[in-house]
C-alpha cells in the first residue's frame, strides 16, 4: 500500500511524512505493572513504520513519575535493535515541564516552563534518554506541551531558535495553541508543526480559527486523540477497559456521570462505519484527513498490531459530503457528553493558548 504524505511546514517543507502517523503516548502512560512487553511494544512500532505511519509522536514526560522517561528509553531499546528503521522515522518529541516536579508531584505538578534553562535542561534529558549522541535516534521536532504564558510568544520562539542552533533539536513544532499563537510564533522563527486535539468528538479547532492559521500558513495539523481517545471506535465498552493509570479516567467525558452517553455516541459512529463497509476507527481517520488532506495528519495510538494496520488503511476511505453530514447530524442529535480534559485543566486556561 502506498501511503500519501504530507510536507513539513517552514524551512522543513523538503521533510515528508506519512498522511497518518503514530502516537506512542499510550504505551507508557499507564501504571508500570501494565506497561507491555518490549516484544509487544515493538511489533505495533514496526508495524505503524511498515504501513507508513512514519511521524512518531512521543513525550518526555509520557510515564508514570516513577518511570517518567519509559516513553523516550522504549523508542531507544526499540532503534537499538531495528536501526535500519532510524532513517525511516520523524522523532516529534513533547517536552517543557519541570521534571523534576513530575517526578516529585505527579500530574498536579504537570506545568510548562518555558524559559531557556528548563527548555536546555530538558532537550538535554531527552536526548539522554534518546541516546541521541551516543548513536540513537534525535529530536526532529521538538514541542512544549503547553504554552507558559509567563513568557512571550516572542521570547520563547527566540529561546527556542537560540537551543535548535545549539544542535538540541532540529525543528520547532507547538502544541495545544490558538490561532494568533500560530500566526505570531510564525511571525518569529519558521515551525514545521502544530499538534492539536481534532476528531468529530472536538471540533473545537474549526471555530477557533485554529485550523484556518494552519491552512494559510501550510502548516501541518498532527491531531492527537482524533479517535475520541478510543471512545468513537468500540474498543471501549466500559470504565474496566481503561488501564489502571490510565489519564482518561480523570478526564470529564470518561466520568461516570457521562461515561454510557459517550459509549451510546461510540455506538453510532459504529453503525455509521458499518454501512460504508470499514471500521468506525477508519471512517474518523478518513474523516479527519478530508477536513484538509494537505495539513491534515492524525495520529492515533494503539498497542496492538492488527490496529495499528487498520489505523494505517483508512487513507484507503473516501469520505464523501454524505458522509461528513451523517457525521455532524450524529453529533448534533447525541452531542458529546462532558466537557474536555476536566475542569481544573479548563480553569487553569492551557488548552487553545
Amino acid at each position: 500500500m502506498t501511503t500519501p504524505q504530507v510536507s513539513l511546514g517552514g524551512e522543513a517543507h523538503a521533510i515528508k511524512i506519512g498522511q497518518i502517523g503514530y502516537g506512542l503516548m499510550g504505551l507508557t502512560w499507564r501504571d508500570a505493572s501494565t506497561f507491555p512487553s518490549d516484544e509487544s511494544a515493538f511489533a505495533v512500532m514496526k508495524q505503524s513504520v511498515d504501513a507508513g505511519c512514519t511521524l512518531w509522536d512521543a513525550g518526555a514526560f509520557y510515564g508514570p513519575p516513577t518511570h517518567s522517561d519509559a516513553n523516550l528509553t522504549l523508542v531507544r531499546r526499540f532503534f537499538e535493535k531495528y536501526p535500519d528503521y532510524k532513517e525511516r522515522v520523524v522523532l516529534c518529541v513533547k517536552g517543557g515541564i519541570v521534571m523534576d516536579t513530575y517526578r516529585e508531584k505527579g500530574m498536579p505538578g504537570l506545568a510548562p516552563d518555558m524559559s531557556e534553562d528548563n527548555l536546555r535542561n530538558d532537550l538535554r534529558e531527552i536526548r539522554e534518554a534518546l541516546g541521541s549522541d551516543q548513536g540513537g535516534h534525535d529530536v526532529d521536532l521538538y514541542e512544549v506541551c503547553r504554552i507558559d504564558k509567563r513568557h512571550t510568544t516572542e521570547q520563547w520562539m527566540k529561546t527556542l531558535l537560540k537551543l535548535r542552533s545549539e544542535g538540541l533539536f532540529k525543528h520547532i513544532a507547538l502544541s495545544e495553541v490558538g490561532a494568533q499563537t500560530i500566526r505570531d510564533a510564525a511571525a518569529v522563527g519558521p515551525v514545521s508543526a502544530v499538534e492539536i486535539e481534532f476528531s468529530p468528538w472536538e471540533l473545537e479547532a474549526e471555530k477557533n480559527g485554529v485550523i484556518e492559521a494552519c491552512e494559510s500558513l501550510q502548516i501541518p495539523i498532527l491531531a492527537y486523540s482524533p479517535v475520541g481517545k478510543g471512545m468513537l471506535t468500540g474498543a471501549i465498552k466500559s470504565r474496566d477497559d481503561i488501564p489502571k493509570g490510565d489519564i482518561r479516567l480523570h478526564q470529564d467525558r470518561f466520568s461516570e456521570e457521562n461515561f454510557d452517553k459517550n459509549i451510546r455516541l461510540g455506538q453510532a459512529f459504529q453503525d455509521l462505519a458499518q454501512r460504508k463497509g470499514c471500521t468506525a476507527a477508519q471512517l474518523v481517520l478518513a474523516w479527519n484527513i478530508a477536513r484538509n488532506p494537505s495539513i491534515m495528519v492524525p495520529i492515533p495510538g494503539s498497542t496492538n498490531v492488527g490496529r495499528a494496520k487498520e489505523n494505517a488503511e483508512s487513507v484507503k476511505v473516501k469520505v464523501t459530503d454524505e458522509d461528513d453530514k451523517s457525521i455532524r447530524d450524529i453529533l448534533e442529535t447525541m452531542g458529546v457528553a462532558g466537557g474536555r480534559y476536566s475542569a481544573v485543566i479548563r480553569a487553569h486556561g492551557s488548552l487553545w493558548a
